[in-house]
C-alpha cells in the first residue's frame, strides 16, 4: 500500500541553503522582469507601432495552435516580442498578434507555454519558449497586460513579488547566510 501523500510531505527535508538560495534569485529576478525597465523602440525583423516598445524578445520561439482531440503544437518558429500593446510572433511561415485590447483571456501554461484568446479569432493560440526562460518570460506577459490595463493594476503585481521576494530572501537568510542573493 502507497504512503499518504501528507505523510511523505512531512517527512521531506526541508530545503538547503542552496535551494534556497536559488528560490530568492529566481523570485528577484521575476520582481525586476516584472517592473518593465528594459524597453526598446526597435526589435530586428519586427515593425512596432507608433507608441510602442518592446519588454522582452524571444528568439527562437514556437507558435502553438490547437490539434485534433485538445492537443498543442508547434507549427512555426520565430520571435516573440511582449510590448506594451500587444504580444506577437514573427516566423518564417506566418506571423501572428495578440493585441491586449482585444484580450479576452490568457494563461501561462506550463512546460513554458502562454497561450492567448483574443475577441477577434475563433481558436486559442499561443507561444512556447525555452523553460529555463519561463519565470521571467511569463511575469514580463502578465506585467505587459497588467500595466496596459492600468498603472494600479501593475504595482499591485509588482507589489505582489515584492512580497515574494521577501519571503523568500527571508528564509535563505534564515538558512544561515547573510551575502544578499541579487548578484
Amino acid at each position: 500500500m502507497g504512503q499518504d501523500p501528507e505523510q511523505a510531505k512531512s517527512e521531506m527535508a526541508p530545503p538547503d541553503h542552496a535551494t534556497r538560495l536559488g528560490h530568492a534569485r529566481r523570485a528577484w529576478d521575476v520582481l525586476e522582469a516584472s517592473k518593465l525597465h528594459d524597453e526598446r523602440t526597435e526589435v530586428e525583423g519586427v515593425k512596432l507601432k507608433r507608441g510602442e516598445v518592446a519588454y522582452c524578445v524571444v528568439e527562437g520561439a514556437g507558435l502553438v495552435e490547437p490539434r485534433r482531440a485538445g492537443a498543442l503544437a508547434v507549427t512555426d518558429t520565430g520571435v516573440f516580442v511582449v510590448t506594451n500593446q500587444r504580444c506577437l510572433f514573427v516566423g518564417a511561415k506566418r506571423s501572428t498578434e495578440w493585441t491586449f485590447a482585444k484580450l479576452v483571456g490568457y494563461a501561462l501554461e506550463r512546460d513554458a507555454v502562454a497561450m492567448f484568446n483574443v475577441s477577434n479569432r475563433q481558436k486559442t493560440t499561443g507561444v512556447q519558449y525555452a523553460a529555463e526562460d519561463e519565470p521571467r518570460i511569463a511575469v514580463t506577459i502578465a506585467a505587459a497586460i497588467a500595466r496596459f490595463r492600468g498603472e494600479d493594476e501593475h504595482a499591485a503585481l509588482v507589489n505582489e513579488l515584492e512580497e515574494d521576494h521577501r519571503r523568500a530572501f527571508a528564509e535563505w537568510e534564515e538558512a544561515g547566510s547573510h551575502t544578499p542573493p541579487t548578484a
